[in-house]
């Protein structure tokens, strides 16, 4: 009997640790990417969570209660909604953060630099794709025939060039994001994540 009560006890331990090692694999899968913002100007919020194509998170519970949170952070989580709670602020869904995962911070400086910080690129927010000059070359790469603006991440917008033959998607500082022939989907598929479509350009 007592054989067996040993025997018991260890087969309950070992399969709570397997339970345990499961969840931490499944809380350890950060894969979506965002940026936190802080919307305290708006009732009731606080610092929330923006994805990339512009949906907002207000996060009630976080994976560990020692972060420190601050505006502009680009992290990579994961979430699960809750639905069983009521929030005053209304601009996002309420979530738990199961897994966080700080990016690096653009304040810091790039090994291999001399020390010298690289100056971000400026983010062209125009209705005019003549106002800068690596719009007017993809203009012209594309021979396009209509330019499509997109907010794009928190903070930015994408731009696609569509051409009869070409079609190319920028971020508003020049990064080419996609670039496909008129008959591919694979750069339209990626603009349906992004919200705010607009026409600024199109050819007479």
């Amino acid at each position: 009997m007592y054989k067996l009560l040993i025997l018991l006890s260890s087969f309950f331990l070992l399969t709570g640790q397997t339970c345990k090692q499961k969840n931490g694999e499944q809380n350890a899968d950060c894969k979506v990417m965002g940026t936190i913002k802080d919307f305290q100007g708006l009732d009731g919020c606080g610092y929330m969570i923006v994805l990339e194509n512009g949906e907002k998170l207000q996060p009630v519970k976080y994976a560990s209660e020692n972060l420190e949170i601050k505006d502009g952070q680009k992290i990579k989580f994961s979430y699960q909604e809750v639905t069983n709670q009521v929030g005053i602020c209304m601009a996002g869904k309420m979530v738990e953060i199961n897994c966080i995962e700080f990016l690096d911070d653009d304040s810091t400086i790039p090994p291999g630099t001399g020390g010298i910080k690289p100056e971000r690129i400026k983010c062209v927010e125009t209705l005019s794709p003549y106002d800068a000059e690596w719009m007017v070359i993809s203009m012209e790469k594309t021979n396009a025939y209509q330019v499509v603006r997109y907010v794009y991440r928190t903070d930015g917008f994408a731009y696609y060039f569509l051409g009869p033959t070409k079609n190319m998607l920028f971020d508003c500082q020049g990064t080419l994001l996609c670039e496909s022939n008129s008959r591919e989907t694979k750069c339209d598929d990626k603009t349906k994540q992004y919200s705010d479509e607009l026409v600024i350009w199109e050819k007479d």
